[in-house]
């Protein structure tokens, strides 16, 4: 369909390109510039017939040719909105993702530090509750003096 509306175009503009004639008697001076870079532009529309000779030198479009321009830029500009949607829409979706990732980091961190906390405090509590150092000697020597008093005292009473 867009090949054939694009051929019936370019048909149409060389039926009735050799039926117009431009006006050779006003002079456009050359631009000092490039096109590309020329901030003076020509906006001049005219209406012509057939047979009737353009008042200026440039381009003559049918009214058709002209909707199929502006069809073609509504159609651009559509396609233009639609990717730059789709963009957007990508980014806030990376975003969101990215956001997602950081706030389960910071809860992963969060819980590490907690556990960390609780365990150095469970080892706080254990080292405050642990006996002194000279129980662990003074249990050992009492034992040993237990023990000899009573050896000695079993040979005592066997020996009588």
């Amino acid at each position: 369909m867009k090949t054939l509306f694009s051929l019936l175009t370019a048909m149409s503009i060389l039926l009735y390109a050799p039926s117009v004639s431009a006006d050779d008697t006003a002079e456009v001076p050359p631009p000092d510039m490039p096109e590309e870079l020329s901030l003076n532009l020509d906006l001049r529309v005219t209406d012509l017939t057939q047979g009737d000779s353009a008042p200026f030198t440039g381009i003559l479009l049918t009214t058709d040719a002209m909707t199929k321009i502006q069809y073609d830029h509504a159609l651009q500009m559509a396609l233009l909105r639609s990717n730059h949607s789709f963009d957007l829409q990508r980014v806030q979706l990376r975003l969101d993702t990215e956001t997602a990732l950081r706030l389960s980091e910071k809860k992963l961190h969060d819980e590490l530090f907690a556990s960390q906390l609780r365990r150095i405090e469970s080892l706080e509590e254990i080292a405050m509750n642990k006996r002194p150092d000279w129980v662990m000697p003074v249990a050992i020597l009492t034992s040993f003096v237990v023990g000899a008093g009573v050896t000695v005292g079993i040979t005592y009473a066997v020996n009588q």
